[in-house]
C-alpha cells in the first residue's frame, strides 16, 4: 500500500470519529520510537491507528486496525542487521459471548516493503479479557489463522496482564507465541515475542510508556531482535 493511500484511509477514518457519536466509535493513535539493544541502535518510528465501531443495530462490534512499523533481521546476503519495514491493515467483527468472552472473525493484508512478503490472512478465535484481582487486569486470545495462498491453518496465541498502581500507572508483562506462514513459505514458522514495561496514563485521553520488546523466530537466528520502546498515545 502506498504511503498516499495509508494517509487518506488514517484521515478517512478521523473524520468518521468526528461524526459519529463517541458511544459508537472510539479509537487510539500510537507512536512508537525503538532503540534496538543489539549490535547498533538503528532507531526506527511505529505508527498504529485502531478504531471500534459499535453500531447500534448490531450486537458486537468492528475493530480496524492499520500499522506501519520496522523490525530488524539479519535477512541481508552480508548477514548484517537491517531494518525490514512493514504494513498491515486488518478489519475484524467481534461478537460477545458472555460478560468476559468474545467471538472474533476477520481478515489481515501484509506487505514488507523491504523484502517481498506480501499475503492475505483470514482470522478466527476466541478472546478472555477482565480483572483477575484488585487494579490487575488480564487479556488472553488464541486464533486460528489461514493463508488465502495455500498452506495449512496456523495458531496465535497471546496473554497481557497488567497491574495499574498510584492511581496513574500500570506494569504490564505481555507474551506472544505463534506460527507465521509468509508468501513463499512451505509451512508455518514459529515464533515467540515477549514484553515487559511500564505505561503512565496521564489523562483518559493520553497516555505513554516504556518497555523492553524480544522477538524470536525458534530455529532461525537471522530473524531475532530486541528493542527498547518508547510509546505516546492518545484515545478518541
Amino acid at each position: 500500500m502506498k504511503k498516499f493511500q495509508y494517509e487518506w484511509i488514517v484521515f478517512g477514518l478521523l473524520a468518521t470519529a468526528g461524526a459519529a457519536q463517541s458511544e459508537e466509535f472510539t479509537g487510539q493513535y500510537l507512536a512508537t520510537g525503538n532503540l534496538s539493544t543489539q549490535s547498533r541502535l538503528m532507531p526506527s518510528l511505529n505508527s498504529r491507528l485502531t478504531a471500534n465501531y459499535a453500531p447500534p443495530a448490531l450486537t458486537g462490534n468492528f475493530d480496524f486496525r492499520l500499522e506501519r512499523y520496522t523490525e530488524n533481521s539479519y535477512h541481508t546476503v552480508d548477514g548484517n542487521m537491517t531494518r525490514e519495514r512493514k504494513f498491515e491493515a486488518q478489519v475484524n467483527f467481534n461478537f460477545p459471548l458472555t460478560e468476559h468472552f468474545t467471538a472474533t472473525v476477520g481478515a489481515l493484508r501484509h506487505e514488507n516493503y523491504t523484502f517481498r512478503d506480501n499475503y492475505n490472512w483470514a482470522v478466527a478465535g476466541l478472546s478472555w479479557s477482565g480483572d483477575v484481582a484488585k487494579d490487575l487486569s488480564l487479556t488472553t486470545a488464541l486464533f486460528a489463522e489461514k493463508r488465502n495462498g495455500g498452506g495449512r491453518t496456523f495458531y496465535d496465541l497471546s496473554g497481557t496482564a497488567e497491574q495499574r498502581f498510584n492511581e496513574k500507572y500500570g506494569a504490564f508483562v505481555a507474551a506472544h507465541i505463534y506460527e507465521n506462514l509468509g508468501e513463499f513459505d512451505a509451512s508455518p514458522s514459529h515464533k515467540r515475542e515477549f514484553e515487559t514495561g511500564i505505561n503512565y496514563y496521564i489523562s483518559k485521553r493520553y497516555f505513554a510508556g516504556i518497555s523492553y520488546f524480544y522477538h524470536q523466530q525458534v530455529g532461525d537466528p537471522s530473524d531475532r531482535f530486541s528493542f527498547v520502546k518508547l510509546k505516546v498515545g492518545v484515545n478518541f
